[in-house]
């Protein structure tokens, strides 16, 4: 953390940086069936959710032109439903 930004972010310092390459060093190496690499940063840590919101790329989002809108798809309907 410290050689990637040191301490020149306003509300981010170094060992908090650290501190989350860790746990994702943890994440991917437990994923991966080994374990923990690191026994202090197996969750991740709380000044640091906010970058999940950035980086889940389940949470992916699409320009509002190119989007595919669902909200008006006609339904189909079974004859059971009717």
């Amino acid at each position: 953390g410290q050689y990637v930004i040191g301490n020149d972010v306003q509300g981010l310092n170094a060992q908090m940086v650290s501190d989350y390459i860790r746990y994702l060093g943890n994440l991917r190496w437990s994923g991966l069936g080994f374990g923990f690499l690191y026994d202090d940063n197996q969750k991740e840590p709380e000044n640091m959710k906010w970058v999940g919101q950035y980086s889940n790329a389940n949470m992916v989002k699409t320009d509002f032109f190119e989007a595919k809108s669902t909200a008006y798809a006609k339904s189909t309907a079974l004859i059971d439903d009717l």
